[in-house]
């Protein structure tokens, strides 16, 4: 069996898709992996064979270097004309010829991934989508939270259907437009008809709803095994070693490229508080190291946040799962997008708590994380969602088992 497996994006899209793509290797199915240059050797790692699609492009430079994106008001559209079209581009023709040079069965792509969707449909292969954020798939029995305050929930409803029919005949539109462009088979619905409609969650964090896409299947948190077995800096080990567990922030691979302001906050209540605190990411070095502060610019969650007291974090829908596997009370702390609605979700659920305040008051942050750090019933549901996901098959092998099914 052979299959070809698309995405680009940063870590939270593009990690599920790579994920995936070594459990299919691990169960001997052949996987020629399309993406940017720029992905090459991460893919590599996984078994798979690489196929290049477009001219190197470094997608954090371009995070890092473009604010804009991260517009709650321009972001979308910035994202949309300014990464994603130009990557579709890029990728329909690749998948397409090389589903035909390879006589590939299924190709699976992200679910912002239209070049894989719409050459699948061009050479009849089964097509697989995965959506790495239960906000994708806009229900109004699982109403979609979009900005930093809770409405009534029928309000969240109507939002949630406002929204999708408002985003259907705009994307729509677009679609239809660059399809044709590119000399592609447009497919109806933003997230499409397709094979299997794969959510990278379990039920009992967003349960099915009727007015999922069509074939949607949840398989569960999906997590990088190499992950676990990665190792943490010396220093880092060491500061881990003594002393009291520390709190540890942690804004995952794009959001962090803008969090400075956010980490010097934490910084700050944590010195208010008493508490030891790492904090993690590209801008963390914002914070002057003290004897009871740790810094680093990157480091395995897998490995890290099983050290920690609490974690205070963005909301990624990655970093979520990481945190829960970890079985840690969270803060969450949501910035722009699918964050809001993965921070409702953590709350509701009783394993996270959601800043919902100015994310530079020191004040207000201090009180939170002491909320945090003293909720028994926090901790308690956090060690019960990570009891469930240890009980469970990773996400990733249980995508694999689904895809061969096919």
């Amino acid at each position: 069996m052979h299959v070809v497996v698309t995405s680009a994006g940063s870590d939270g899209d593009f990690n599920p898709l790579l994920a995936i793509a070594g459990a299919l290797v691990r169960r001997g199915v052949t996987v020629t992996f399309v993406a940017n240059p720029f992905y090459k050797d991460r893919v590599l790692r996984t078994g798979s064979r690489f196929a290049s699609a477009g001219t190197f492009f470094d997608i954090f430079a371009a995070l890092r270097d473009n604010p804009r994106y991260f517009s709650p008001a321009r972001g979308g559209a910035a994202i949309w004309k300014e990464l994603a079209v130009p990557s579709i581009r890029d990728t329909y023709p690749v998948v397409r010829d090389t589903v035909q040079q390879v006589g590939a069965s299924a190709v699976v792509s992200h679910v912002l991934g239209f070049g894989g969707m719409w050459a699948a449909a061009q050479t009849g292969v089964r097509n697989v989508t995965v959506s790495t954020t239960p906000s994708v798939w806009l229900s109004r029995h699982q109403p979609t939270v979009f900005v930093n305050w809770r409405a009534p929930r029928i309000v969240e409803s109507a939002l949630t259907v406002t929204a999708r029919g408002v985003g259907n005949v705009v994307m729509r539109r677009l679609l239809r437009r660059l399809a044709a462009e590119i000399g592609a088979p447009a497919l109806p619905g933003v997230v499409p008809d397709a094979h299997l409609n794969l959510g990278v969650w379990p039920a009992w964090f967003r349960p099915a709803a009727p007015d999922d896409p069509p074939g949607a299947t949840m398989c569960g948190f999906v997590f990088d095994s190499a992950d676990a077995s990665a190792p943490l800096a010396h220093d880092l080990e060491d500061f881990l070693a003594v002393g009291d567990a520390p709190v540890i922030a942690g804004f995952g691979s794009a959001v962090s490229l803008h969090a400075a302001d956010r980490y010097r906050t934490v910084a700050e209540a944590c010195e208010q508080l008493g508490r030891r605190c790492v904090v993690i990411g590209a801008t963390a070095a914002a914070v002057a190291p003290t004897a009871n502060r740790m810094i680093a610019s990157s480091a395995p969650y897998a490995r890290l946040f099983p050290a920690a007291a609490a974690v205070v974090h963005h909301g990624g829908f990655g970093t979520c799962g990481e945190v829960l596997r970890a079985g840690k009370p969270n803060l969450v702390t949501p910035f722009a997008f699918d964050q809001f609605d993965n921070a409702a979700r953590m709350q509701d659920a009783g394993i996270g708590l959601w800043f919902a305040g100015r994310p530079t008051d020191t004040r207000a942050m201090a009180a939170a994380l002491d909320s945090v750090l003293r909720s028994a019933p926090l901790a308690a549901g956090a060690r019960a969602a990570a009891a469930r996901i240890v009980a469970a098959p990773n996400g990733a092998d249980r995508a694999a088992e689904l895809i061969a099914a096919l």
